[in-house]
């Protein structure tokens, strides 16, 4: 019998569910690696914890591992209903809410090893309950810009592909024809598995420092509130939606709009999600010359949100379990 230890919370909205204990340790050398090892040594462990009957499909995750880097206070993964992510913005928040609510580590500040770098988290603490955290994402950047996107029934659209520490397709929802709002969840998430298929298919990706990163993740669809905002839904995994404005879809959009010059350094951004919930977000600095070769400045963008903490869980699996992946039941596609 497998048992898994625990720390949930919600973030805007979504959950995250951080694993503390109970799964193989991991041996790589570096947290990129690391990645690469979970999906080929535990590649069913997203799919136990956060599918049905333990969770649900639009559960994310996170997974504590030792740091690589000297440098951090703490190494984590990430996970979707389906497989593993290099980063996730709201995801991050829970993970150090959770550490220093639980007195894990000691804050506020706080240094965790991802697999696409080093970042940089910033507290405010009150009486033991964490206000917000902020914090320094890896440097994100536009790959295209108005690129045609053909989907498999002959329908065309134009599409922004960017990276905020996860890739992702950045879709205005005029183009889809369909308002963000949650009667319509169900459409935006079939058409976000069908814009995400076709644009790894048409569009290969794969970042400048990380090979190993070189896949879509992430579909965004946009609508625009005013200059500085926007409300927005992520489709992730499969089928997976954001309850949370998405903190690496929010840097994703700030590098797109710096490219086209429509944001500046230190104006601020909000980002709505689709529960009304909303992360802060400004572009701090263009990113080093390890990105002068892109076709598009890359950023480093600064991000703020809050996480509450939701439960302890002990999950067990036994041999003889019928569902030791988990399962989807969907009765809406």
């Amino acid at each position: 019998m497998i048992e898994i230890h625990t720390i949930d919370s919600h973030t805007g909205g979504e959950g995250t569910r951080l694993v503390i204990s109970g799964l193989p340790p991991l041996h790589s050398d570096s947290m990129a690696e690391k990645l690469v090892e979970a999906r080929l040594r535990v590649p069913w462990a997203p799919r136990l914890l956060l599918r049905e009957p333990r969770g649900h499909k639009d559960l994310y995750g996170a997974l504590l591992t030792p740091a690589c880097d000297p440098r951090a206070d703490q190494g984590v993964l990430f996970m979707n209903n389906s497989d593993y992510e290099p980063m996730c913005g709201h995801g991050l928040i829970g993970v150090v809410t959770s550490l220093l609510e639980t007195g894990m580590l000691e804050g506020p500040s706080l240094v965790l090893d991802t697999p696409v770098g080093l970042i940089s988290t910033r507290a405010e603490i009150q009486g033991g309950r964490v206000l917000s955290v902020e914090f320094d994402n890896v440097p994100s950047f536009a790959d295209r810009l108005d690129a045609g996107l053909l989907l498999e029934d002959g329908a065309q659209l134009f599409v922004d592909i960017a990276f905020g520490g996860n890739y992702f397709v950045l879709v205005q929802s005029n183009q889809a024809d369909i308002e963000l709002h949650p009667a319509n969840l169900n459409r935006l998430a079939d058409l976000g598995m069908r814009i995400l298929a076709a644009a790894n298919r048409q569009y290969p990706v794969q970042h400048p420092l990380y090979p190993q990163i070189d896949y879509i993740t992430d579909v965004r669809f946009l609508e625009p509130l005013d200059a500085l905002s926007s409300r927005n839904v992520v489709i992730l995994g499969d089928r997976m939606i954001d309850r949370s404005p998405c903190g690496t879809g929010t840097c994703a959009e700030l590098a797109v709009r710096y490219a086209r010059g429509q944001i500046n350094i230190g104006e601020p951004f909000t980002s709505q999600g689709i529960l009304g919930t909303q992360f802060t977000a400004q572009v701090v600095s263009e990113a080093g010359p390890a990105f002068a070769a892109l076709p598009y400045p890359a950023i480093t963008p600064r991000l703020r949100g809050r996480a509450f903490l939701t439960g302890f869980h002990q999950f067990v699996l036994n041999d003889d379990d019928p569902f030791p992946e988990g399962f989807i039941l969907s009765w809406d596609s």
